[in-house]
């Protein structure tokens, strides 16, 4: 009886804690958004059994939550991340292969790209003194994949995404957008029309 009600008390105490420091409140992630862009982007995976990081750089285009990911460096390929399937094309194909139909996975990958964040998908943790937050998933099956993801800001043009896996593989992700005018062009780039 009294072990139910210590842990009662735990958590009473626990939950005026939250309330009092304001644990539950929802993080605003407006200024990390992209609703539409273009920019470069620098991406090094990190695998735990190889010693140097395996880099590559490109370019991409988002619009609200549809993104082209052109690969150019070390070799070329186009993914595109949309709600219904991630895509991908490489240099000598001249239509895009399903990668993934898998939604869920989808439209998390296309708003950690984007920027729109939605508090619901993860527990989030606030980075002091940062522009940073720490991001843990809250669905099952993404938490299979994914440990947990690092999102910072700096300024309007740069973010920062650093996924770790399950194996504690890390993907490094530096975007920098260099402008927020999309032609038709880039428009029909993040289109499923080729």
């Amino acid at each position: 009886m009294l072990n139910k009600f210590s842990h009662t008390l735990w958590l009473v105490a626990m939950l005026f804690v939250c309330v009092t420091t304001n644990c539950f409140a929802q993080s605003d992630f407006s200024k990390f958004e992209i609703k539409q862009g273009k920019g470069e982007f620098s991406q090094a995976k990190h695998f735990t059994f190889l010693k140097r990081a395996i880099k590559s750089q490109g370019e991409f285009v988002i619009f609200q939550q549809q993104v082209y990911w052109h690969t150019l460096l070390p070799v070329k390929s186009e993914l595109l991340v949309l709600a219904d399937g991630i895509y991908r094309r490489n240099d000598v194909e001249q239509d895009y292969q399903v990668l993934t139909q898998d939604k869920q996975i989808n439209q998390l990958l296309a708003k950690l790209l984007s920027g729109q964040i939605q508090n619901s998908d993860w527990q989030v943790t606030a980075i002091e003194q940062t522009s940073c937050y720490l991001l843990v998933p809250t669905l099952v099956q993404v938490a299979q994949m994914f440990k947990q993801v690092k999102l910072c800001r700096n300024g309007d043009s740069q973010r920062e995404i650093v996924i770790t896996d399950q194996q504690n593989n890390n993907t490094h992700i530096t975007m920098t957008i260099t402008t927020k005018e999309l032609s038709q062009g880039d428009m029909d780039a993040v289109k499923l029309t080729h």
